[in-house]
């Protein structure tokens, strides 16, 4: 009763889980406390379905597990999550104090595995502590740079009766005061960016979690700075925004004179920070929540450790007028890029080869996503075709793995999104390879009555990395990357919802509109011509 009293009283709704003995006096105290037990088909989905719950609450999601191999099957959703700063709260069941050491049944050191790839790891030392070590560990994730937390409770804690005067549950232990930045560093950005020729800036995750939208707005219109979203920064100006582009970075950013890093780390998704992607004499500025990001990778003129919006803010009060006329010719020249770069996807859009071709089987999609529909991203080269197209109006709009690259992350994402959001609709979008891994959860959600739609861009094979292999070894020594047309629609119906097999790109739109005015699970499975997208010579190795 103290996990689900302490886990209510923290505002959480839901839990996802897979039952096991060692947790199920767990599930009772749910039941009396209101909070929905979703019960999902693996743990690695159960963890993954948290990780979405947090990204759209920008709380605390919440997973459940039982010992030993439910804690591992777990580590990839954890994984997951960190690298994607999501506090996600891991709770794993654990064997009886009373036995440890002795061989007890999924007995293992689940504390030392989990606590590399979180902010904390905590295993409960009596059951009045329970509260205490909860309300800790959600401290832990909100807390500056959120993340992922682990907490396990070993069974007879769990079984064990206490009043509640005995196991308190602290209040008001999460403090999380937006922090402006340095007022002298700010001016220093401000200065900087005042006598740029070629200014860009990059809004990465860190503007989402600080829900900084707004803030980016107003300093884009004030600036009339070009800006490039990337990670769960996408939507966080609209794609028609005047000041949004997205086709025409490599070439911006490979001929700027100063950038602003705002919330986006300098990993691989932007080369590093480094030359070839930036150009070599680039000033660059970075503000973010975790001072551990700024100058990894890259010297910068200013690094600023503060929250995204309260700096942005700043640095409009800071800015001289009249910017805008200053950087005419230079946001002329990228959206001219960034014209051109779209007519030429719109143009592989509209092919109408059978199989369908992958760009073409993204613009139908692209042309379904409404400011309301929630979208998952969950793929390799399928989903980087669709990203190029589908607008977004909206941050927390588009989903999807985030830097660790976890496929399979779709299904358990878009269950969560939908038990947040039965009025909007949900579409996932992913490759036939990522379904395979919990396609099974659209049994989870044909069971909660979470209907969502699933297209599946089914080119036979694991295509990011099969792509590259002929390239580099060649048909004949092209192993591990192929998979067969597999009738994933039958799949799904057989598990209690409806399929749609498109092979005619004239049919997909049609399909993708019955499924999403429905109330039902759909899976639309989309044969794709394989050597499309290598045809388009945009192939890409997942490295």
């Amino acid at each position: 009763m103290a996990v689900a009293r302490t886990l209510r009283q923290a505002g959480v709704g839901h839990i996802f889980t897979l039952c096991g003995g060692h947790i199920l006096p767990i599930y009772d105290g749910c039941l009396d406390e209101g909070l929905g037990v979703i019960d999902m088909r693996h743990e690695q989905a159960a963890a993954h379905a948290a990780d979405a719950y947090a990204r759209l609450t920008r709380h605390v999601g919440v997973a459940v597990v039982t010992a030993g191999p439910g804690v591992t099957d777990a580590v990839t959703g954890v994984a997951n999550a960190n690298a994607a700063r999501s506090p996600l709260l891991l709770i794993g069941g654990a064997a009886p104090l009373g036995l440890r050491g002795l061989g007890a049944l999924q007995e293992t050191e689940q504390v030392a595995l989990l606590r590399p790839i979180t902010k904390g790891a905590w295993s409960v030392p009596e059951t009045r502590q329970i509260p205490e070590v909860l309300t800790t560990a959600i401290r832990t994730a909100l807390t500056g740079r959120p993340g992922p937390v682990f907490v396990e409770i070993p069974v007879d804690l769990l079984m064990t009766t206490l009043e509640d005067r005995l196991a308190p549950i602290p209040a008001r232990y999460v403090h999380r005061t937006p922090q402006p930045g340095d007022p002298a560093a700010v001016a220093h950005i401000a200065g900087l960016l005042a006598r740029a020729e070629r200014p860009v800036v990059v809004a990465g995750t860190g503007v989402y979690w600080d829900d900084a939208a707004r803030e980016l707005a107003a300093f884009a219109e004030t600036a009339r700075v070009p800006v490039f979203m990337s990670g769960a920064g996408r939507g966080a100006l609209a794609t028609d925004h005047p000041c949004a582009f997205a086709q025409a970075r490599g070439a911006a950013l490979g001929q700027a004179d100063f950038v602003l890093v705002v919330g986006a780390q300098l990993d691989f998704r932007l080369g590093y920070g480094r030359t070839p992607t930036f150009a070599e004499d680039a000033t660059v500025c970075m503000i973010d929540c975790d001072p551990v990001e700024l100058g990894r990778n890259r010297p910068l003129e200013v690094g600023l450790a503060a929250h995204t919006g309260r700096v942005l803010a700043q640095l409009v009060e800071q800015l001289p007028r009249g910017l805008a006329t200053r950087w005419e010719a230079w946001g002329a020249s990228l959206a001219t890029k960034e014209r051109e770069a779209r007519a030429r996807l719109e143009a592989e859009g509209a092919s109408a080869a059978v199989p369908i071709s992958h760009y073409r089987w993204a613009a139908e999609i692209a042309r379904v996503v409404t400011p309301d529909t929630l979208v998952v991203g969950d793929g390799g080269d399928v989903v980087g075709c669709a990203s190029k197209l589908v607008p977004l109006s909206r941050p927390g709009q588009w989903l999807d793995p985030g830097p660790f690259g976890c496929l399979g992350v779709g299904p358990p994402f878009a269950l969560a999104a939908k038990l947040l959001h039965p009025e909007r609709r949900v579409l996932l979008i992913a490759g036939d390879g990522a379904f395979g891994l919990n396609g099974m959860e659209l049994e989870t959600a044909v069971r909660f009555r979470a209907p969502f739609t699933c297209v599946i861009g089914n080119d036979g094979g694991w295509g990011q990395i099969r792509n590259p292999q002929l390239s580099f070894f060649g048909e004949a020594r092209a192993v591990a990357t192929s998979l067969p047309s597999t009738r994933y629609d039958l799949m799904v119906e057989a598990l209690g919802g409806r399929g749609a097999l498109v092979t005619d790109p004239k049919d997909l739109g049609p399909a993708l509109e019955r499924a999403l005015a429905s109330d039902e699970v759909w899976c639309v499975n989309c044969l794709l011509d394989p050597a499309a997208y290598r045809r388009t010579g945009q192939v890409s190795m997942a490295i």
